[in-house]
């Protein structure tokens, strides 16, 4: 049994969850008030030491896993890595709670993840990414140069293969509908941190613009986030279009608006 999920000497409150009735974690009051001032002004009210995670949130649904994770991370006997199967709910937590280290590491995270991506062309179509999926064995030896003929199919099956190897933390259809399960990757980090972190949302935009807006509005989270994350998505893409578009003067002086093919993400699709 989980560390978290019996009580021991040492816990003096209980975690529970409106999603998870019959769920209940044990930590140390002590503990979790070092690492958040929320938590911490929270209990100093609570006379039964109980902490709902109450998620009014639509967009990221935290789970009794995603908590422990967090747990493990400011409990000092614990040693935790973050990866691509708890960056969200850790993100989410530990901007909701202002859990300062955590925020810190996972804005690293972020933005190791967004240096990685390249853009690329291969079969005379430009795509998005990871350059440790491009370059093998970490040197500058571009994949598409070993595979050959049909690189891009090649190429984009070895990338689903590792994403889907390393299973993010998404909604099960995204993984089955043809998408790539980066653009929601892209619209959770934008979800969380459009209204905290300046910076880093321009980073997360730069990498939607290349976003096809069909492959956006078929997204179950993109369908989720506000208006105003969703204009400010559609507001770069359309600016990043217009600066790719190509001005044709013919012989009769009619301009031609030649737009340049919108840059895909690599997904499954033929």
């Amino acid at each position: 049994m989980d560390y978290f999920q019996q009580p021991n000497e040492f816990s003096d409150v209980k975690i529970s969850f409106k999603n998870e009735n019959n769920m209940v974690l044990y930590a140390n009051k002590v503990i979790l008030s070092e690492a958040s001032p929320i938590i911490k002004a929270f209990l100093a009210i609570e006379p039964d030491n109980t902490f709902v995670i109450d998620e009014d949130d639509e967009q990221c649904i935290i789970t009794s896993n995603d908590v422990i994770e967090l747990l493990k991370f400011i409990y000092p006997q614990f040693t935790i890595k973050i990866t691509d199967q708890n960056i969200n709910g850790l993100i989410h937590l530990s901007e909701k709670y202002l859990i300062e280290t955590l925020r810190n590491e996972c804005k690293k995270y972020v933005y190791t993840w967004l240096n990685d991506m390249e853009l690329t062309t291969v079969d005379e179509k430009k795509e998005f990414l990871p350059r440790h999926v491009l370059y093998k064995d970490g040197t500058r030896k571009h994949i598409a140069s070993e595979i050959g003929k049909n690189s891009r199919k090649k190429i984009v099956m070895r990338v689903n293969c590792i994403l889907h190897k390393r299973a993010f933390n998404l909604v099960q259809s995204d993984l089955f509908i043809g998408l790539d399960i980066r653009v929601s990757t892209l619209c959770i980090w934008l979800h969380e941190y459009s209204s905290r972190d300046e910076t880093l949302s321009s980073s997360i935009l730069n990498i939607l613009k290349h976003a096809s807006t069909d492959d956006l509005e078929r997204n179950e989270i993109f369908s989720q986030m506000t208006d105003r994350e969703k204009t400010n998505i559609y507001k770069i893409i359309s600016e990043y279009l217009e600066h790719q578009t190509i001005h044709e003067k013919d012989s009769s002086g009619v301009i031609h608006h030649k737009q340049s093919t919108s840059l895909m993400f690599a997904s499954g699709d033929n």
